[in-house]
């Protein structure tokens, strides 16, 4: 597929944005734990999902 550098860049904004999010809803006094969470298994699958698109994009041989 000639779209993984593309979806390697969207993905690991979407990983950033999600810890992000993550970390200010850690700063507020009464953290909700379902949001808490949600952003952590979203970033978690966000870099899995990055890396996983720039292993086959580099194993593609480009």
């Amino acid at each position: 597929m000639k779209y993984f550098k593309y979806l390697i860049f969207f993905f690991s904004g979407t990983a950033a944005a999600f810890f992000i999010s993550f970390w200010i809803e850690t700063m507020n006094p009464e953290p909700h734990e379902g949001a808490l969470l949600f952003e952590s298994f979203a970033w978690y699958a966000s870099t899995f999902v990055a890396g996983a698109c720039g292993f086959l994009y580099g194993s593609s041989g480009k």
